[in-house]
């Protein structure tokens, strides 16, 4: 199966990580992997990494692209 992965920045919060969860609910998520800066600066960024299958990689990003703590949603491999 092709697939498509997504790199998500966005701002660390509480529930950050279950809203982009939520999100990608309906899509055929092959993996996800999310890790942070250190929250105590005001710099502060959290990243995703979700792997979809190709067909699904522009509905997923558009979904991903609306949430509110999403800076950007980049699309490679």
């Amino acid at each position: 199966m092709e697939h498509t992965r997504l790199t998500v920045t966005l701002r660390p919060g509480h529930g950050a990580l279950a809203r982009l969860a939520a999100t990608l609910n309906n899509h055929h998520v092959l993996d996800l992997t999310y890790s942070t800066t250190p929250t105590d600066t005001a710099t502060a960024t959290a990243t995703a990494v979700v792997r979809v299958p190709r067909p699904d990689a522009p509905r997923a990003r558009h979904k991903l692209r609306r949430l509110v703590d999403v800076i950007d949603v980049t699309e490679g491999g």
